[in-house]
């Protein structure tokens, strides 16, 4: 059922011992978000942790803090397009109560969800802490303006609103360390992220007369240049800056047999379309999913999904 943000609010003031589940793979709104909602409700004395099925990206360590342990009583999940997103087997996934989100695709799954049409996840959390009356520290203001920041490329996507930029301007008043973000979230690479990126881009494979573009990380290519997978967030948008192409992919071969797809669009394509066939989801213009084929079956399944989109 969808509810309005002050009603999610209401939801938290009634709950403790909460538990907020980020996305597999995350990225700096899902962890950005989480991580303001975690000190709001801690500043209002309630038990609050963070959970991930994966790492949380290097980048963001910043916003790493010492969490509570507690048995859970509450799941709230937070930029959470899908429940497969979870990470989980579907046998093990926890009932979540709640979710913050702001995918188009979002079926729902949730008992209660304030879904909303924003650029991200974090303008919601943003709208839900005001909402609950908790104070906004310099750390919670970083955290949301971390969030804006990662989803919409540093207001530079397409996606970005004048929604998005007041509500950042007010981050920004109450002591958002906007500086570390640029620095951390844009214009840090580590030399194996370099490696990656340079290899990956050396070998870019084009589809319908260019249309669309293609590149790979291996699990190979990561072992060599020593890297973590966290630090190769950001280079899903790279295919997508080719001139001429309308669809680019990125697709990271995980050690547990499957591939992560993140696919970027312009107006020609609506890549949340393509990505729902394969129980992921997303925006019109940024979707991602997993399929769980080698990585050469994995391309050629994508690409005729994309072209089909396409025609």
């Amino acid at each position: 059922m969808r509810i309005d943000s002050k009603t999610a609010a209401a939801r938290l003031l009634e709950m403790d011992d909460i538990t907020l589940l980020c996305h597999r793979d995350p990225d700096g709104d899902t962890y950005g978000s989480a991580s303001a909602l975690f000190d709001a409700l801690s500043a209002m004395g309630k038990r609050v942790n963070i959970r991930c099925p994966d790492l949380f990206p290097a980048n963001l360590a910043y916003l790493h803090r010492e969490m509570p342990r507690f048995e859970t009583k509450h799941f709230v999940a937070i930029d959470m397009a899908a429940s497969s997103m979870l990470g989980d087997p579907k046998e093990t996934r926890p009932a979540v109560e709640l979710n913050i989100d702001h995918h188009p695709t979002n079926p729902l799954f949730a008992k209660e969800t304030f879904l909303c049409g924003y650029a991200a996840a974090g303008e919601a959390v943003y709208e839900v802490i005001r909402e609950m009356g908790a104070p906004v520290s310099p750390f919670c203001a970083t955290a949301l303006f971390t969030a804006l920041s990662s989803d919409t490329g540093g207001f530079r996507y397409a996606n970005t609103t004048t929604q998005t930029l007041r509500y950042a301007a007010d981050l920004m008043e109450l002591g958002a360390d906007t500086e570390t973000i640029r620095v951390q979230l844009f214009e840090s690479k580590s030399r194996g992220r370099i490696a990656v990126e340079a290899e990956a881009l050396s070998h870019v494979r084009y589809y319908a007369g260019g249309r669309i573009a293609v590149i790979a990380v291996t699990t190979e290519m990561v072992g060599r240049a020593g890297v973590d997978e966290s630090e190769l967030e950001g280079l899903a948008s790279k295919p997508l800056t080719i001139i001429g192409v309308d669809i680019g992919i990125t697709l990271k071969e995980r050690a547990d047999g499957s591939v992560r797809v993140s696919m970027r669009s312009n107006d020609q394509a609506d890549v949340s379309a393509v990505c729902r066939r394969f129980e992921g989801g997303g925006h019109v213009r940024a979707a991602g999913c997993r399929i769980w084929k080698p990585l050469a079956e994995a391309e050629a399944t994508l690409v005729n999904a994309c072209l089909e989109e396409l025609s």
